[in-house]
């Protein structure tokens, strides 16, 4: 499935669906859009999501917030949010809070996600 909206690329890698944001700012347009595509890929896969910030200069605090929850419900499901690109600025805020672990997991944890979800 390989998808393009006016602000994101959506594609199928090993494993994952990749939504890569091409805006440069976020505005309400953007956000709708990324909300619409991250929950049809909840429902409607059993996939892992990644998502690219690297065209993003800033990230603002409301929407890394929804992006904490999403990544929060689908390790509900045996599933995770992989964020790339992602600024020093919101690094550093996610490690401060021990939230790293949710956005960028380790080997062990992709592992035990897939065998999860063979069944």
């Amino acid at each position: 499935m390989a998808k393009k909206t006016k602000y994101l690329t959506v594609r199928e890698i090993q494993n994952a669906y990749e939504i890569v944001i091409l805006s440069k700012e976020v505005h309400f347009d953007m956000e709708e859009e990324l909300d619409s595509v991250m929950h049809m890929l909840f429902f409607q896969t059993r996939s892992h999501i990644q998502i690219d910030l690297s065209n993003m200069p800033y990230l603002p605090i409301t929407l890394l917030t929804k992006l904490l929850q999403m990544a929060r419900d689908l390790r509900l499901k045996k599933r995770v949010l992989v964020l790339n690109g992602l600024t020093i600025a919101s690094y550093h805020y996610l490690k401060r809070f021990g939230l790293t672990r949710l956005v960028f997991p380790g080997e062990a944890i992709l592992r035990e996600s897939h065998q999860g979800s063979k069944g």
